[in-house]
């Protein structure tokens, strides 16, 4: 019934669901008229490490403000317009979705700053990358099932998450992760993703600078003189101040955010539907074989998202009253991680095995990266308990 109503919509060069590749382990039947990636979208939702993400730093830390966003906060506005774009598309709704909620579960606290930290601790070990960290996460970490690690996810929504840059051209220096997974469902890693898949990956750049700017404008960090000259922001004030003769500044500000949105997402639609008239798929396959994504947004209007993006790197995410708080943050992260390394034991208890091996009789580098999965799950606030628990202040 579910899939009948599912394939009622959905474009003949969608994803079905009754057609998944399928999962690494066999896996229960489903209930309640559910769809495979339903059931996927269900998981990651249940999980512990996307409960997390409310706690976990997107730009600002979230002490300052209870309006800034975080990183679940910008997960669900991505899932919201991959949702959206996908539906109007006659794509597989349900399957942008979950790879949208997916996307960032690998985020360690502190935002980009906590990541530079840990990226620079595991040099030696293997480095440390939140896009792989989310494929260790729901293929090893989450234990909620008898019979296997992780999420057991279906192969198009994993292939989404490892894709979630584009494809993987050059062989060399592939995550040990990626690999793992790519021998059990063969990824065909330089193939581009399913169309659902590139819908959720560009849905990440739309909603991250039409909330950075929407955060950045309420903090005052960025003042409207700086951003009225930005492609597609002019014009957006000066509609809206043609509307209203008085313009509440939180209005204003929302209205930018609202509209930029609008804007790009209106592009991405229209050139995605010339690209699929002009191909004319027949199969998601052929979508993954061709030398080009199919979502897209014309070249003009890309340059200027990139503009703005360009623009909040210099003005926003490198601006020393954000990076001196966060470098104050994340200080205390190298000194867990020596500590940890120095003295195992002191992880909680249900972090002393792994795969029923005891973490003293692992190498230093497996033990280095088990110590790194921990730190890179907590929350701001608990990272900041867990410091005052070792005594690290």
């Amino acid at each position: 019934m579910k899939v009948k109503l599912e394939n009622r919509y959905l474009e003949i060069f969608a994803c079905h669901s009754n057609s998944t590749k399928g999962r690494v382990h066999n896996d229960t039947k489903l209930d309640f008229n559910r769809t495979e990636f339903q059931r996927d979208r269900d998981r990651i939702l249940h999980c512990d490490a996307f409960r997390r993400l409310k706690q976990k730093t997107q730009v600002f830390l979230n002490n300052r403000s209870d309006h800034y966003r975080t990183r679940l906060t910008h997960t669900l506005e991505v899932a919201q317009l991959s949702r959206s774009i996908s539906r109007y598309l006659h794509l597989n709704d349900d399957l942008s979705e979950a790879i949208a909620l997916a996307h960032d579960l690998g985020h360690p606290p502190f935002g980009h700053a906590g990541e530079d930290v840990l990226s620079n601790l595991m040099q030696e070990y293997g480095g440390f990358d939140h896009n792989e960290q989310t494929l260790r996460i729901v293929t090893l970490l989450e234990k909620k099932y008898p019979e296997f690690l992780g999420l057991n996810l279906t192969y198009e929504t994993l292939d989404g998450i490892v894709k979630h840059n584009g494809p993987i051209n050059s062989m060399k220096n592939i995550p040990d992760i990626v690999r793992s997974i790519d021998k059990s469902l063969n990824l065909e890693l330089n193939k581009f993703p399913s169309a659902e898949a590139q819908v959720a990956n560009i849905c990440d750049d739309i909603a991250y600078i039409a909330h950075d700017i929407n955060d950045g404008l309420r903090s005052k960090l960025l003042k409207f003189e700086e951003i009225e000259h930005l492609p597609i922001i002019e014009d957006i004030v000066k509609s809206c101040k043609k509307k209203i003769s008085f313009m509440d500044n939180k209005i204003l500000i929302d209205q930018i955010a609202n509209n930029l949105i609008n804007h790009f997402v209106r592009d991405l639609v229209n050139n995605s539907q010339k690209i699929f008239k002009n191909f004319k798929f027949n199969s998601s396959v052929e979508i993954k074989n061709l030398n080009q994504p199919v979502i897209q947004m014309n070249f003009k209007t890309y340059e200027e998202l990139k503009e703005i993006k360009n623009f909040l790197f210099e003005k926003m995410y490198t601006n020393k009253s954000i990076t001196d708080e966060l470098n104050i943050a994340t200080s205390n992260i190298s000194m867990m991680f020596e500590y940890l390394l120095n003295n195992p034991l002191n992880l909680p208890k249900n972090w002393h095995y792994f795969n029923n091996i005891s973490i003293l009789e692992l190498d230093k580098s497996a033990q280095a990266r088990l110590i790194c999965d921990y730190i890179s799950g907590m929350t701001d606030n608990y990272f900041n308990y867990q410091c005052k628990n070792f005594n690290l202040n």
